[in-house]
């Protein structure tokens, strides 16, 4: 069984919003370099995930195309592992996002790229299946350019995850998917594989991170009723929910 863990961008307290979205709700997913560091040291292994290839290691993967994706993967490679970058294609190139030679590098390097929509709704799985499928294709669409051949991959941007998100993925060509659910089941109910996987904050230990990545059942048990809290919210006042989670991340 395979744990997969969502980081973000890698930049120190002060230097947070030079790399991918700006803001201190987006920053509460940032970790400082050392902190990354102490992460992948405390770590039993990472690799590669695909649908049919479960093992004792874990998934590393980054969501947003974010400047420092770079600078994680260098890290990842001092170790010999390889990471998966989801990108927000409408992003590239703009301030605090890897540009076009970016993508193409980490692709080179061995690490695998995926979409992460176009633009980054907040709530995916609130809007029409129309609007799901377009982002879902302009995504794979842009990286088909970009890497020569569209990614096998995706990731639900923002956390909102409903069948219809699942199933646009696939019809826009995807083979599988990772959502923000804390959970290593891989579901086969959508049309495509989706797997869940464990979100790190910038608060979040090494030694967190080490349990989520073996499969301890506390901490991960502690993450998904977080998680589903959340999610009730969310459906039930989404403007709530982000004005108290703007109140919190002051």
């Amino acid at each position: 069984m395979t744990f997969a863990l969502i980081y973000h961008d890698i930049a120190a307290p002060g230097e947070r919003d030079s790399v991918g979205f700006p803001g201190p709700v987006a920053g509460r997913y940032k970790l400082a370099p050392d902190q990354f560091e102490a992460h992948l040291d405390a770590l039993p292994g990472v690799s590669l995930w695909e649908p049919g290839r479960d093992g004792g290691d874990a998934a590393l993967t980054f969501d947003d195309g974010g400047a420092s994706a770079l600078d994680a993967a260098a890290a990842l490679e001092k170790r010999g592992w390889r990471g998966h970058f989801f990108i927000t294609t409408g992003r590239i190139g703009t301030a605090g996002f890897l540009d076009a030679g970016g993508v193409r590098e980490l692709a080179a390097r061995g690490h695998a790229v995926g979409g992460h929509s176009h633009t980054h709704p907040t709530y995916m799985g609130k809007l029409s299946r129309g609007e799901q499928l377009d982002e879902w294709r302009r995504s794979r669409d842009a990286l088909g350019d970009l890497l020569g051949e569209p990614p096998a991959s995706a990731s639900v941007p923002g956390g909102f995850f409903t069948p219809s998100v699942a199933e646009t993925a696939g019809e826009a060509g995807y083979a599988w998917l990772m959502t923000s659910e804390p959970e290593s089941k891989v579901r086969l109910e959508w049309g495509i594989p989706v797997i869940g996987r464990y979100t790190i904050w910038a608060t979040t230990p090494a030694s967190r991170a080490a349990a989520y990545a073996r499969g301890d059942r506390l901490p991960r048990a502690r993450l998904w009723l977080e998680w589903n809290a959340k999610q009730r919210a969310k459906r039930i006042s989404p403007r709530a929910f982000e004005a108290a989670r703007r109140l919190r991340a002051r």
